[in-house]
């Protein structure tokens, strides 16, 4: 049901038992009752290569709508009801990545935080050829980000990295600017398993802070 001005949403709440069916089958089930996101946070997601481990990895496959996967560390883990944010959100220019941001600044709203959205220039030769196309590219999208944020009354910060890595410029700003929180627009690949792309399966192995992964 629709909630009445300023109520709250319902939330429905189910437990599922150690002897009730495989959780895949369960998602899929639950799926075909409309659920159009599937929110997936479990303490330890990661196996020793740095991959979603296997329980992660057959919900999500198991469910074909969009995907948010949340993986809390540090603080995060230790006093969940008492750490603030400092979310830092890889920006891009493509739909999934504005899908992030949109979240970001959300996030960044409901627990007033510090917020950064940073763009990683292109650094290949057709950059050097086009160099003023990509700045004004680059310009254009950080501009929508600060334009989307101010609407909520969010500040939000701007950074550029170039010659380097994608996930090597997210994971130095991540350090630079003590941010703990990292969300990251993400698009699932084809495949029997969980895979976001290079970018994204590094900065999940390698980064310290906490992460929220958004799929289409």
């Amino acid at each position: 049901t629709e909630p009445k001005d300023d109520a709250p949403a319902a939330v429905h709440v189910t437990v599922r038992k150690a002897t009730d069916s495989p959780i895949e089958k369960t998602i899929t089930s639950e799926a075909e009752k409309g659920y159009d996101l599937l929110f997936i946070g479990l303490k330890s997601t990661k196996s020793r290569s740095g991959a979603f481990n296997s329980e992660i990895a057959g919900m999500a496959i198991a469910f074909e709508g969009p995907l948010a996967i949340v993986m809390g560390q540090g603080e995060h883990l230790k006093r969940p009801d008492q750490c603030a944010f400092n979310i830092l959100v890889p920006v891009a220019g493509t739909e999934i990545s504005r899908r992030a941001a949109e979240v970001a600044v959300a996030v960044a709203r409901a627990c007033e935080c510090p917020m950064t959205a940073l763009y990683v220039a292109n650094t290949g030769a057709n950059a050097k050829r086009g160099g003023v196309r990509e700045r004004r590219q680059e310009q254009a999208i950080l501009k929508e980000i600060v334009q989307m944020a101010d609407r909520y009354d969010v500040e939000v910060k701007t950074a550029v990295h170039s010659d380097v890595a994608p996930d090597e410029a997210i994971l130095a700003q991540a350090e630079k600017g003590r941010h703990d929180l990292i969300v990251m627009g993400v698009q699932r690949r084809p495949g029997d398993k969980l895979f976001f792309g290079d970018t994204a399966a590094a900065v999940f192995e390698k980064s310290p802070a906490s992460l929220l992964f958004l799929s289409s």
